[in-house]
């Protein structure tokens, strides 16, 4: 119940902050006649032209729910009109933004930060782990590492029998070569278990070792031996430092235009910050969808290739490509996008 609460204070939180960085521009407001309140200019329509004021102010207690309402919700007409666009014509959105149309949409640092608080706030509901876990000592599950051990022992006695078979006198030159083939991929199948075994080993170990490795080698060797108490660090940092994950993505995305006088830091900012706006909120639905039992995996996979999808369109869009020049920067642009969410999960781990 307590959790409950606090995550909808957090969801509170983030949209009275994003409400106080998002402008009022583009918003209706009644007339005004008279002097201003705040610096006593002549009114002369819905704002001061002095100091911006509204000339309209309420001062009754019901005011008091409706500033709240106002700020948590802001559903008078931006928001409806920024979040079809977001979702279904994104880069005309970025691009239309970056051009100067900005009082009829949600700023993007305003809509990345109610999305990021929001994202928060339902994972805190949807999941039920916290910093309880800390002093359990979690164990690595023995019943994976036997199934892992039994899966070996498979693939070896797989490569022994093919190598008896190809030792075998008189075969056929069509039956040594399936033989062969065979043995390859045994051979790679047992390679991939090995692999598995050596990373299971290195989560249990001391990490690596020198400067930021050691670091990193540290939270990696603290989330194996208490996932939980990880898992909540994680949980708890993540939306802090939300922030870095644009800074971290500003130079990978400048990689895709180098040196070009086309596009501005300003731009490739505004960008990479509705995108992670939406993405978030797309997490965030596919969250409550997994609370309630209606996410499948057909659906996941639906959300999976909307997000794919919106990737390109807001891409091809923003930066007025042609097809060829997209899906030829597409694979880096997915590329750069994991590497930059590896390097802020990273970043927050060592933060936790």
């Amino acid at each position: 119940m307590t959790g409950g609460i606090e995550a909808a204070g957090d969801a509170v939180t983030g949209a009275m902050l994003a409400r106080a960085v998002e402008p009022s521009h583009g918003e209706t407001q009644q007339a005004g006649h008279g002097a201003c309140l705040n610096c006593g200019a002549t009114l002369e329509g819905p704002y001061c032209a002095q100091c911006g004021q509204a000339a309209h102010l309420h001062r009754s207690f019901s005011a008091i729910g409706h500033d709240l309402a106002h700020g948590v919700l802001h559903l008078e007409g931006k928001v409806f009109t920024t979040l079809p666009e977001l979702a279904l014509r994104p880069g005309k959105l970025t691009r239309r933004y970056v051009h100067g149309e900005r009082a009829k949409f949600v700023s993007p640092f305003a809509l990345f930060l109610f999305s990021a608080f929001l994202m928060y706030a339902i994972f805190s509901l949807t999941s039920h782990d916290g910093p309880e876990g800390e002093g359990k000592g979690v164990q690595m599950d023995a019943g994976a590492r036997a199934e892992l051990t039994r899966e070996q022992a498979k693939a070896d006695a797989r490569i022994r029998k093919i190598e008896a078979d190809l030792a075998e006198p008189g075969i056929s030159q069509g039956r040594r070569e399936s033989l062969a083939e065979k043995l390859d991929e045994a051979r790679a199948e047992r390679n991939g278990l090995t692999l598995a075994g050596n990373l299971t080993d290195s989560l249990t170990g001391d990490g690596v070792n020198g400067g930021v490795a050691k670091t990193v080698g540290k939270a990696v060797s603290a989330a194996a031996k208490n996932p939980d108490l990880a898992y909540y660090k994680l949980k708890a940092n993540a939306y802090k430092f939300s922030w870095a994950l644009i800074l971290i993505s500003l130079p990978f995305l400048w990689l895709l235009f180098p040196f070009s006088r086309r596009f501005k830091i300003y731009d490739h900012a505004i960008y990479v910050t509705y995108s992670i706006a939406f993405m978030s909120l797309l997490f965030s639905l596919s969250m409550l969808l997994t609370a309630m039992h209606v996410s499948s995996g057909l659906v996941t996979f639906g959300l999976i290739l909307f997000a794919v999808w919106h990737m390109y369109r807001q891409f091809k869009d923003a930066y007025q490509l042609s097809r060829t020049g997209t899906l030829l920067r597409l694979p880096l642009l997915y590329g750069f996008a994991c590497v930059s969410l590896s390097l802020f999960f990273t970043f927050v781990a060592m933060m936790g």
